[in-house]
């Protein structure tokens, strides 16, 4: 093996919204994986050249919570850190930098992942109006939008809730139209390949259940690291991820209504806001050897794609076949995949358009569920995805992995893992 190795990955429990994680700082979450990742690589973190880190809804507290997070956990003061935002990518982007860092001799050691907390997400007035006086500027022609758009009227002011504000935001409004909720371009994703209610709900039962066996298979427990944390007045230990469930059935997701008339998307069938974080150490295959760390993993190839924003769901079959010509590999030679469900009908099209059949897609793809049983903490999500390929791949024997993400602003990414 060559190149850039991955030797140890981890992550927090999923936390449901304001759930189990919402007192923790996004910078404490990333602080416990850092820690937790190097120690299980017996890496001391003086060892370490660079944090990378993905997060995509950033307070104003929490400003490159790379840095933040690794000040946070104690490590020497001279490791940089950097945060990057590739929207949903983010967390996965962050270890493909790692591996380019290292494979450029630019560094040896790399800690990357991702890290978010949903729950912790501000509220805001943005700086234009706060400078016209308390009141500030009302007229539409000033960007005052209604409350539907994620603002909320204080006083004559636009107060917005950063999570549900950034949706519509990910595209020029004069260039590509108005575009609500990221559900919109699912929609199409499902009026385009086909796809009825009855299979994006079937989906979605599919990734609770498999989430619930993974869970009481115990199959999580070693990339878990279980959390201290306090709910409410309460000191509790979160070990599991929050938000699979057990009673999700095809009956019971058919009586929610679509959130557009005619539409096939459900808050049953869609992904969640969450909290979390993961981490993953990026070293050198020599320097690996020389530690005597067995390698989870390399980083065979990756490849990002983007496309028309109100399309965002075809960005991850253009990774898809750019990342396979640059490994010089045929879909069919991929043990295990996971395609990211943002929603059902994303995941569905997503598997078609790849060119996966169906036999292939129930056998192969998010075998332990997936952003609609799991959850969805956007900027951790691609390193948490990663950090449950490879731990099934190791448990599997699998040789080649492939992690596939779309991207709000019409952005998609994909990777290969391969194994010795």
């Amino acid at each position: 093996m060559n190149g850039a190795v991955i030797v140890s990955a981890v992550r927090t429990p999923i936390g449901a919204y304001c759930g189990m994680l919402r007192e923790m700082p996004v910078e404490k979450l990333a602080a416990v994986v850092l820690d937790e990742a190097v120690g299980r690589a017996h890496v001391e973190p003086t060892a370490v050249d660079d944090v990378i880190l993905g997060h995509s809804f950033a307070n104003g507290e929490s400003p490159n919570v790379a840095r933040l997070a690794l000040l946070e956990a104690g490590w020497p003061v001279h490791i940089p850190g950097l945060t990057i935002d590739r929207r949903c990518c983010s967390g996965l982007e962050s270890v493909c930098i790692a591996a380019s860092q290292v494979q450029l001799g630019n560094a040896e050691i790399v800690v990357a992942g991702g890290c978010e907390s949903m729950s912790r997400a501000e509220l805001y007035i943005p700086g234009e109006y706060i400078k016209w006086g308390l009141g500030g500027r009302q007229d539409p022609k000033w960007g005052f939008f209604p409350k539907h758009h994620g603002s909320m009227d204080l006083w004559g002011l636009p107060f917005y809730d950063r999570i549900q504000r950034g949706r519509p935001m990910h595209q020029p409004i004069s260039r590509f139209g108005e575009m609500g909720s990221m559900m919109v371009w699912a929609e199409t994703a499902a009026k385009e390949e086909g796809l009825s209610r009855e299979e994006v709900d079937a989906w979605a039962v599919r990734s609770h259940a498999r989430a619930i066996e993974a869970t009481d298979a115990g199959k999580f427990s070693q990339e878990i690291l279980p959390i201290e944390t306090k709910v409410g007045r309460e000191s509790v230990t979160a070990s599991t991820d929050e938000t699979p469930r057990r009673d999700v059935s095809i009956e019971k997701l058919a009586k929610l209504k679509p959130m557009y008339p005619d539409g096939v998307c459900t808050a049953g069938n869609s992904s969640s806001e969450n909290d979390g974080a993961a981490a993953l150490v990026v070293m050198s295959h020599k320097r690996a050897e020389a530690l005597g760390l067995p390698p989870m993993a390399r980083l065979k190839a990756y490849a990002v794609a983007a496309t028309d924003p109100t399309l965002t769901y075809r960005a991850v079959a253009d990774a898809v076949e750019k990342v396979l010509t640059k490994a010089e590999l045929r879909l069919e030679a991929i043990d295990l995949i996971e395609i990211q469900e943002a929603f059902a009908a994303q995941t569905l099209a997503d598997a078609k358009l790849m060119g996966l059949s169906n036999s292939d897609r129930d056998r192969k793809v998010n075998v332990n569920g997936s952003g609609i049983s799991l959850g969805h903490p956007i900027g951790a999500t691609g390193a948490m995805r990663l950090t449950t390929l490879l731990h099934e791949m190791v448990r599997q024997g699998a040789r080649l992995g492939l992690l596939t993400i779309c991207g709000g602003g019409g952005l998609g990414i994909a990777a290969i893992l391969e194994r010795p």
